[in-house]
């Protein structure tokens, strides 16, 4: 989940949303400041994904 959207269903935001590409936009950004390979710079967002969406699955666990 980033931004508050959930790829599971749920409720989200119009502005949770906004913020949730923010970050992944500032994240890339400056991965790219720092002169990071295009293809790391892929391949970390994923992984920001992927941290993302475990985390989601973590909470909903937690929460039942």
């Amino acid at each position: 989940m980033i931004g508050g959207i959930s790829l599971f269903g749920g409720r989200g935001s119009i502005i949770g949303m906004f913020f949730g590409a923010l970050i992944v936009g500032v994240f890339e950004m400056g991965l790219r400041l720092v002169g990071t390979d295009p293809q790391w710079t892929f391949f970390l967002i994923g992984v920001l994904i992927i941290f993302a969406v475990a985390v989601d699955q973590w909470i909903r666990k937690a929460a039942a």
